[in-house]
């Protein structure tokens, strides 16, 4: 800015450049914009405070506060966990190969959110280290078709070690059961045939 005063051109210093105050308004939107969240009604938002669970969230707009505020999505959705060529032996001492499908879901967000490991991947482990184990108490011709009453009780052993993680198993279910063709097979079937003979004496 130029100042003419008794005939001599005097400069006096500008105010705050334009640039800063720009600045500053577009730094407060995106803290603005930043400080909401959308949240669907299959997700919940957990919020943690300085390391400290703050609130759970949602569904709806939510309100966090940027750079204090940590936030987890946690979604609510029912899934299917695949679970492909899993190897096991019958009581009867049979290996087959099982392929299923579990139902899993969140029940509790914050055990979710608090979780170091991968639910889902947890939730994995469990239910095929729990198949084996079901496996190995049933000879193979149990396996042919799993009544409801085994396959609930197998889903609630399953969902009892989950639950620490916030996941809860509703149902295990097999698609198909495969036996390998091997001496094992053989010996099976010949220690069945002479089970059969003696029950029909």
């Amino acid at each position: 800015m130029v100042v003419i005063a008794d005939g001599l051109q005097a400069y006096a210093p500008p105010g705050p450049p334009l640039a800063w105050a720009v600045a500053a308004v577009l730094v407060l939107a995106v803290l603005a914009v930043g400080a909401f969240r959308v949240v669907s009604e299959d997700e919940r938002l957990v919020v943690f405070r300085f390391g400290r669970l703050a609130a759970v969230k949602g569904p709806g707009l939510a309100v966090v506060l940027p750079g204090v505020d940590r936030v987890v999505r946690v979604p609510l959705d029912t899934t299917y966990v695949d679970l492909l060529w899993l190897d096991a032996v019958t009581r009867d001492g049979v290996a087959v190969t099982v392929n299923g499908a579990a139902l899993a879901s969140v029940g509790d967000p914050v055990s979710y959110a608090l979780s170091r490991n991968s639910p889902n991947s947890a939730t994995l482990a469990v239910a095929e280290t729990e198949i084996r184990g079901y496996v190995a108490e049933r000879d193979l011709a149990e396996l042919s078709e799993p009544s409801e009453g085994d396959l609930c009780h197998l889903s609630a052993k399953v969902s009892d070690r989950t639950r620490d993680w916030g996941v809860d198993v509703t149902l295990i279910e097999f698609s198909r059961v495969e036996v390998r063709l091997k001496a094992d097979l053989i010996r099976w079937a010949e220690g069945f045939a002479d089970r059969a003979r003696k029950a029909a004496r």
